[in-house]
């Protein structure tokens, strides 16, 4: 696991640009974090009106919920929508929640969550893009729809078919397909298209916009022969004039791009954030971990990998918030004070996590990397009772009792016993009697009575010291797991331009058997096996992979392994 409190990034005061790294022993910056929902199913989508007056929310099966924003503070639900599908795209505009799902269509909610129109798309949605002045719907077959935020079919639209990525950059519409085309329509034309490069094909790895509206893309070019290197390249394109500003070699894959305050801030499926502007990069940060979401808002970067969101603010430096999931879904206002969001650790096992909040303009916290936890870790803890609640008199169950039974309550342990003696006296009386009429009844009931009391008078004694002594030496402390996933280590490909590598997590320390759980994840967040040993066939390169446990009382831990892949 990165920790960011013994290895954090610098930044200078203007435009997040990389200075020097500092070494702040033991301590992280943080935010204070707190839980804005808890919901029944995984969360899929947030969806956070503009002018931050309400957040809608979308779980795993196709419930939508809505909730009011007061004071950038979430107030009770206010409407909900059960779907019977999957929702695959939410967006807001005004008043109103726009939903497309997998199977029917787009669906129009009004704040209470009730359906205001409903537009059919033939084989189900596949993204929903927000634009000015309709919104762009591509189906499960990869075709483009484009509808208007009153539900009308935008008429005389162009046809394009293989769409996999799409984005608005001011009035234009670019989407890139799956033979690696890009093109931009404006006003229902298609206004440019893409030169396509290469002989085999190539694919288009990220879309987005810098500061000035230019289109910013990745590329990824396919090798001709076998063993060459892949093409991984960045291009900056002017949809006014339709010219290349720039191209520029990568060593890795470029997946998202966003403008910031000058420039497009990029993510790196290795972990790298950098900010790209007149032709140079410069490096952000390293999470070691591929980038989930880019958000930039006011003067604060977000930027989600593995289970944490790290951020920057201008002249305060770097800061960490982790999540119970892999924070997928980021969402922060226009004005730069509130961010939600959301994720699910992929384990079945657990219960949903929650959506979480904090605000982007309170002071940073230094705090150490254990307490990043405590945020969600309070919401699911009973609240412990006081001293005085725990010993107080409660006379509430006095006042059903008659006078009788409040006399017997109120004496005191001598006098219950005494009224036991009297009534066993009686009994004894009775005995004898008994053994009187009968002649055949021997009952020792002087015997029998200080028996009696005996064990009474041991019944309100303490236990004794050695009693205690006893106890505290059967008890045993329970003692942590402790996971290892193995040094880090280099492996040589094989003739094909791969090997097998063998992941072994069976050196973790697990002196009690604590350990319920394995799980092995690779660098996008995917599960790959729940068992301490697998094997996987890689591809020349660096890899990382996680190995996360779980003991007996819940609780996760982890440790990280890198393989670095050569070709022979």
């Amino acid at each position: 696991m990165p920790n960011l409190g013994l290895i954090a990034d610098a930044f200078s005061a203007r435009g997040w640009g990389y200075v020097a790294p500092i070494r702040v022993l033991g301590m992280v910056q943080t935010l204070s974090a707190t839980i804005a929902f808890t919901p029944e199913r995984k969360v899929t989508h947030l969806c956070l009106a503009g002018d931050a007056s309400f957040l809608a929310w979308a779980e795993q099966g196709g419930k939508v919920s809505l909730a009011p924003l007061e004071d950038h503070v979430l107030g009770e639900v206010s409407g909900v929508w059960n779907n019977t599908a999957a929702i695959v795209g939410l967006c807001s505009r005004g008043n109103r929640v726009f939903a497309l799902d997998e199977l029917n269509g787009l669906t129009c909610l009004d704040a209470e969550g009730e359906v205001a129109w409903f537009y059919e798309v033939p084989g189900g949605g596949f993204s929903l893009h927000q634009g000015s002045e309709n919104m762009a719907v591509v189906d499960a077959l990869g075709r483009l729809h484009l509808i208007g935020y009153g539900g009308a079919n935008v008429e005389h639209a162009p046809s394009v078919d293989g769409i996999l990525k799409a984005c608005f950059i001011n009035e234009a519409l670019v989407l890139s397909c799956e033979d690696g085309t890009v093109q931009a329509i404006r006003k229902n034309s298609v206004v440019w298209r893409r030169p396509v490069r290469g002989d085999v094909g190539e694919s288009i790895t990220a879309l987005g916009t810098d500061a000035d509206g230019h289109l910013v893309l990745g590329r990824e070019g396919y090798a001709l022969v076998d063993g060459d290197e892949e093409a991984l390249e960045m291009e900056v394109w002017c949809l006014r004039t339709f010219e290349l500003i720039h191209r520029t070699d990568l060593k890795t894959r470029l997946t998202h791009c966003t403008p910031g305050a000058s420039g497009v801030v990029c993510g790196f499926d290795d972990g790298l954030v950098s900010k790209f502007s007149n032709g140079v990069f410069e490096e952000i940060l390293r999470t070691n971990y591929a980038i989930q979401e880019i958000v930039v808002s006011g003067a604060n970067l977000i930027v989600s990998s593995w289970f944490y969101l790290f951020g920057h603010r201008t002249d305060e430096g770097l800061w960490k918030i982790e999540h119970q999931g892999m924070p997928t879904q980021v969402l922060a206002s226009n004005n730069g004070k509130v961010c939600f969001f959301a994720g699910d650790d992929q384990n079945d096992w657990t219960d949903p996590e929650p959506i979480g909040y904090f605000r982007l303009d309170e002071n940073l916290l230094e705090v150490d990397p254990t307490e990043l936890t405590e945020w969600f870790q309070k919401g699911s803890i009973e609240p412990q009772l006081s001293a005085e609640e725990i010993y107080r008199v409660d006379d509430s169950v006095e006042k059903l009792l008659t006078e009788e039974e409040r006399s017997m309550v109120g004496g005191s342990v001598g006098a219950s016993i005494e009224s036991l003696q009297d009534a066993l006296g009686d009994l004894s009386d009775e005995l004898d009697d008994a053994t009187a009429d009968l002649g055949t009844l021997n009952v020792d009931a002087e015997g029998l009575l200080e028996a009696m009391n005996d064990e009474l008078s041991n019944m309100a004694l303490l236990p004794d010291e050695d009693l205690f002594d006893a106890l505290n030496e059967s008890v045993v402390a329970p003692i942590a797991p402790i996971p290892k996933a193995g040094e880090d280590r280099t492996v040589a490909c094989d003739s094909d331009g791969t090997s097998v590598v063998l992941l072994d997590g069976l050196g973790s320390e697990d002196v009690q058997n604590r350990i319920v759980m394995w799980s092995w994840v690779d660098d996008t967040g995917k599960e790959i096996a729940s068992q301490p040993q697998v094997k996987v066939r890689l591809d020349a390169g660096v890899h990382r992979f996680e190995l996360r446990i779980c003991d007996s009382d819940g609780r996760w831990s982890s440790d990280s392994i890198q393989v670095t892949l050569t070709k022979a």
